[in-house]
């Protein structure tokens, strides 16, 4: 699920992303699934964008969805294929726009703990806009912004520190109610539910993460 520079490129790390998910007690995939389900049908096609080890749509493979999935790293990748639950897999930066896929070809898209690595969505969510069809699902988390919060904060790849190590240091974003339903309007995207959840918990903190979960359609 990782993107730009916060790409995973250990196999090991790969392979210990599932572990991970379950020791830091992450049901973030649950729950955009548990507030999507009743909106797909089976037969549609979902696009899985930073797809990272398939745990944010495996649950929709199994309720009979044809996954699609977009990834920065080839390693976690691997770990999606060994899976085979998906219909295809591509790499590709997703700081990189288009999209390798063409315009209207998706019925759905999910992308659960990945924007929360991007300052600005506008690229992204004009994408989406491009490759989806109209009527269409998106379902996304971001990291809640709240009143007198910053919009930033530095993290190392394992765990938050005060001091980041120099050089292993990742700058993550957080996004407001306001910033996402000004991209929402501007991209032809309906709310239809929101969520706010506690995420995760970082170890050296000792602080909750707050993510909040958008199931957003799309106009026709």
């Amino acid at each position: 699920m990782q993107t730009g520079k916060t790409i995973i490129q250990d196999s090991q790390a790969a392979m210990d992303y599932d572990n991970q998910a379950k020791a830091t007690d992450w049901f973030g995939s649950d729950v955009v699934f548990g507030l999507a389900y009743e909106f797909v049908m089976p037969g549609e096609s979902i696009l899985d964008v930073g797809i990272g080890s398939g745990l944010s749509s495996i649950s929709f493979h199994k309720i009979g969805l044809r996954v699609y999935g977009l990834d920065g790293s080839s390693e976690i990748l691997k770990v999606c294929a060994a899976k085979n639950f998906t219909v295809e897999l591509k790499q590709h930066d997703l700081c990189q726009t288009p999209l390798p896929y063409s315009s209207g070809c998706f019925n759905h898209i999910v992308s659960v703990a990945v924007l929360n690595s991007f300052e600005d969505l506008g690229p992204l969510f004009a994408e989406f806009t491009r490759i989806m069809q109209g009527g269409g699902i998106l379902a996304f988390t971001v990291e809640n912004q709240k009143p007198g919060q910053p919009d930033r904060y530095p993290i190392n790849r394992v765990e938050v520190s005060e001091q980041p190590q120099e050089g292993l240091a990742v700058m993550l974003y957080r996004h407001s109610s306001a910033t996402i339903a000004q991209l929402l309007e501007q991209n032809s995207f309906v709310s239809l539910k929101e969520l706010e959840f506690v995420a995760f918990k970082y170890p050296a903190e000792d602080r909750d993460v707050l993510f909040k979960a958008y199931i957003t359609r799309k106009r026709k």
